[in-house]
Formats: C-alpha cells, structure tokens, sequence
C-alpha cells in the first residue's frame, strides 16, 4: 500500500486545498494554503506521493509536428490540438474534456501559475515531478480529478446539476470514507487526487502523455477508448454502480446523511413561514415536511384583493 499521500486542488485566488488521504480514510482536511505551507505538510507527514490538480510546466506544442501527431495511436485530425499537450488529447479525443496547457506562456491560463508553484514546493520538499517516465515513488503527480471521476465510474458527468453529489458517490463507491459533509468541491477534487495518486503508487493506475512534457496521472489500468454520459443520479444506474448521494432537502443540492445539513432545516422553516404568510403553496410544503405545528403561529393568508 502507498500508505499516506496527499491530493492538492489548485487555485490561484483561493489558494490551495489539500487533503491527506490514508488507506482510503481522510484524516486531514487544509484550505486556502500557499505553496511554503504544502511544503511544510510534506515535510511533517512524509507522504508516499502526492497528486497536483494541475501541470507541472508549460506544454511543448509537440502536436504542432505532423510527424509526432502521426505517432499516436489514435493521430488527430491535421490541424486540431495544437495547443494541447499529448496527455490533453489523450483524454479529449476519448470524451474527456480536459484543460489545454499551451505552449505559449501568455496563453496559459492564471490558475496554472499557482500549480507551477506548489509543483516547485514539493519538488523542495524532495518530490519532483512525474513525468511519465523513471521512479514512480516519492513523486509528485499531475492528476485531473475530473478524468479520475469519469474512468473510475466509466462515463461523464450527468450534468453540471448533479456534479458535487455525483463526485462525492464516485468517491464512495471507490472506497474513500471520511469526507466532511459539508465539503466543498474544491475539498472533494483534493480527495480525489490523493486516490490517484494512492492507486498508481500502489500500482493499479496508469498515466497517458509524453515524457518529454508530462504524463496526467489516472486511477485504473486500463481507459475506455470512449465515454458516454452517466445517467442522472436518480435515474438508471451507470454500468460501474456508482449510487447518487442522498441530497439535502432545503433545496441546496449539497449531499447530506440525514434529511437535512446542520443549520439548513431552520433556514428553509423560516422561509416557507414568511411565504406561508402570503399564500397556501408554502403552507403545503410545510405540511409535506411534517411541519404542520409551525402552521398555528402563521395565521391564515390574506384573502386576495379583486381588481
């Protein structure tokens, strides 16, 4: 087994957030860190590895030579991704969208610059970059959280509606336990860089891309040459059995245990109280939700005024 490694979702604003994952156990969760206090979360836990929402470096356009296009298993279409590097097209042409790491530097988009600097945190902290070739342990991996949900569940995303619940249930059917309820999804792509980069430590995963600009680290031995859309949570199941999380009930669309997230069941009573002042729609919802007490203190609604 890795033992403990570390997932780091990249944000140039927000920061970094990071959690530290442990035979598929979150132990520690970190938010809005610089590139100085991941080096010191490395140096204090000593990881096996680490997986980095981000690439390491600008990309080399190798897609701009016909030659090195005409290598690929599957070559593109003449003309198309240049821009990309091999490991983006890898995963687009099967589906995947996927970010474009460009070769000309004022064409890169901001956030990357904060990946650069957490790529040169862990490199200092004794972690270089995998990039698709030498060593694979006591590395710092590029991962897309988004390519592990999709080849772990074996289709896309249902839909940007259903993109939290459903992360969080690919996660669970992966076996990862211990997320907090009211993690952010910025929290949740964290978790599922540390599984990626646990799994292809442990050797269960795989990697596409060029060694000569970087390989995207991925959770499965074996991709699909093409991925379909999941179906929505509450409808069929995908082929991988990934089940939809249980929703909160004020409305939010955040997962919950329970019927209701802590604090969520009095913001939605006050609400529906002051609608239930107004008209009946909200005094059926209150009914509905078992509420029918809260009624006696609401009154009867205002007869509406005929024009």
């Amino acid at each position: 087994m890795a033992g403990r490694v570390l997932g780091v979702d990249v944000s140039l604003g927000r920061g970094l957030d990071v959690v530290l994952l442990e035979g598929g156990m979150v132990q520690k969760v970190w938010s809005r860190l610089g590139p100085e206090a991941l080096r010191e979360l490395i140096a204090e836990f000593e990881p096996a590895s680490l997986g980095i929402d981000a690439p390491p470096r600008p990309g080399l356009g190798l897609l701009r030579d016909p030659e090195e296009a005409a290598r690929l298993p599957v070559p593109p279409r003449p003309g198309t991704h240049v821009g990309r590097r091999i490991a983006e097209y890898e995963l687009s042409r099967r589906g995947i969208g996927s970010h474009q790491t460009h070769y000309d530097e004022t064409r890169l988009f901001s956030w990357m610059t904060a990946g650069f600097e957490a790529f040169a945190a862990a490199e200092i902290a004794g972690f270089p970059p995998y990039l698709g070739a030498g060593e694979v342990e006591h590395h710092a991996y590029e991962v897309f959280p988004y390519a592990s949900y999709v080849i772990l569940a074996g289709c896309l995303s249902p839909g940007r509606r259903h993109r939290l619940a459903w992360r969080r249930a690919v996660l669970a059917s992966a076996g990862v336990e211990g997320l907090p309820d009211d993690a952010a999804i910025d929290t949740v792509d964290a978790a599922a860089a540390a599984l990626t980069a646990e799994r292809f430590s442990d050797g269960e995963g795989s990697f596409v891309g060029d060694p000569r600009e970087g390989a995207i680290v991925l959770p499965l031995a074996e991709l699909q040459d093409h991925y379909r859309r999941c179906a929505a949570p509450d409808g069929v199941r995908p082929a991988s059995a990934v089940t939809s999380a249980r929703l909160c009930e004020c409305g939010c669309g955040r997962p919950a245990r329970r019927r209701f997230l802590p604090g969520h069941d009095a913001r939605l009573r006050g609400r529906l109280i002051r609608e239930a002042r107004a008209g009946d729609t909200a005094r059926e919802h209150l009914a509905r939700l078992g509420w029918s007490r809260l009624l006696d203190s609401v009154g009867e609604p205002p007869t509406p005024r005929k024009e």
